[in-house]
């Protein structure tokens, strides 16, 4: 399994959000997801995002938030520091491209994706 399989396996089985954290780095910014299964945060996961941009946040708050169906594609448009596209296929709560993703989830995944 490649790392983007092994990101859209995760996003399908945690779809409760515990935080979003967007921090600005070296003139980009950088997003941390983290997810559960559920409204604890025992098996939370927390993904980076790297150079994140066009960023796209609605219906999000007032109680426990869920993106119900994300998934992460490859873009292939020779566009610069864009490599990947997030999006609530669902609802539509969240979009937004990045040019890579990490965690320790996904060490020892095969190749770069």
């Amino acid at each position: 399994m490649d790392r983007l399989e092994r990101l859209n396996e995760l996003l399908r089985e945690h779809d409760c959000v515990i935080a979003i954290d967007i921090q600005f780095e070296d003139f980009k910014y950088d997003l941390a997801l983290t997810l559960s299964v559920d409204t604890t945060d025992w098996n939370a996961v927390t993904i980076h995002f790297q150079d994140v941009s066009a960023l796209n946040l609605s219906e999000f708050g007032g109680g426990i938030t869920q993106f119900m169906r994300l998934n992460v594609t490859r873009i292939n448009d020779g566009l610069d520091r864009i490599r990947y596209e997030l999006r609530d296929v669902r609802h539509e709560k969240i979009t937004f491209r990045f040019f890579t993703f990490g965690g320790p989830m996904f060490d020892g995944a095969a190749g770069e994706a």
